[in-house]
């Protein structure tokens, strides 16, 4: 899971990443200064790589990215700090290293405060310049690294959230689309086995949208969609989650709700959109099949089972809302004594 995570996840890519640069690039810096003689810094280097080399297992084994973030910034920044005073300014060359760091690992605030305190620190310090000209050359050209730094982390930050949106979200009508959907359900599969919090799943089928589409045209079609999509959203609330599965198949998913409750909600948005959802003054309806995950149950087969539901409510005439229950579908299976 691990590996197919690096591919999508932009923030753990670059902890897993950066862990292995500095595991490979700073140990042998380590072991020479050891073998030199500089002992402390040697033992300073090494606790770095082992301060973010925990910091990468931890977040590989699910641990939470923004807090290892953190803790390989201020490791980082704060071993290279006691380095550069120790050896002076060979120490103080890795401050470039740090500042770049600290852009890509954290928020633009924390990495310029980080940033800021780093090279204030060198600044300041007595004994890591050799002359008032290598310390203004160092300012300056930290300055610039800073600001390109602080550039480059800005445009990456927008880019990758526009492509998320656009990976993520259905361009017609702004909802999530089915592969947030499925990223949505293993989420909630994973708090119901963790927390035994109870889900509902509801899949919304317009009813003869397809001839709306061919009587009247594809972009009456589509605002009949929009229109849809904004009722529903007007019925839902802050935490449930909406997807357009395609087509005229929209999901939904209902944290805290149980199957009593599903069907009391699903059959006033059914109502609801009956009433209130129209085009060229003829009515439109919504089919609705629900399920309520249960005890050991995949996302395949919770959704399978919704599936079913809708497809039930299509066959008993529209308009209509059918919840599915495993239990149910276990007896209609068992045979006949």
């Amino acid at each position: 899971m691990s590996w197919q995570r690096i591919r999508t996840d932009f923030r753990f890519a670059i902890i897993t990443l950066f862990s292995a640069v500095t595991v490979l690039g700073v140990t042998p810096f380590a072991v020479y200064r050891i073998a030199r003689g500089q002992v402390l810094a040697g033992v300073i280097d090494s606790a770095i790589v082992l301060f973010i080399t925990l910091a990468g297992v931890y977040v590989w084994r699910g641990g939470n990215i923004d807090r290892a973030s953190r803790v390989t910034v201020a490791a980082y920044t704060a071993g290279w700090l006691m380095v550069a005073n120790l050896v002076g300014l060979p120490g103080a060359l890795w401050i470039y290293a740090v500042l770049l760091a600290n852009f890509l690992l954290v928020e633009r605030r924390e990495a310029v405060l980080a940033s800021a305190l780093a090279i204030a620190v060198l600044m300041l310090s007595p004994d890591v310049f050799a002359d008032a000209n290598q310390r203004i050359t160092f300012l300056a050209t930290t300055l610039v690294v800073s600001l390109f730094a602080f550039i480059f982390a800005s445009r990456t930050e927008t880019q990758r959230m526009q492509l998320e949106n656009l990976a993520s979200h259905d361009p017609l009508t702004g909802i999530y689309n089915r592969r947030a959907m499925e990223r949505e359900l293993a989420i909630a599969i994973e708090a119901y086995r963790r927390q035994r919090t109870p889900y509902g799943l509801a899949i919304a089928d317009l009813d003869h949208f397809k001839r709306i589409n061919d009587s009247s045209g594809h972009e009456a079609g589509d605002r009949v969609l929009v229109d849809f999509v904004e009722l529903v959203a007007g019925s839902t609330r802050k935490g449930d989650r909406f997807f357009r599965l395609g087509g005229e198949e929209f999901v939904l998913l209902l944290p805290g709700t149980q199957a009593e409750s599903l069907q009391v909600f699903c059959e006033n948005l059914r109502e609801r959109i009956a009433t209130q959802l129209s085009y060229e003054n003829e009515r439109i309806t919504v089919s609705i099949g629900a399920a309520a995950l249960e005890t050991d149950e995949d996302a395949a087969s919770w959704l399978a089972r919704a599936d079913k539901a809708v497809y039930q409510a299509k066959h008993q005439g529209r308009n209509q809302v059918v919840v599915h229950s495993r239990r149910e579908a276990d007896a209609d299976a068992a045979p006949v004594m």
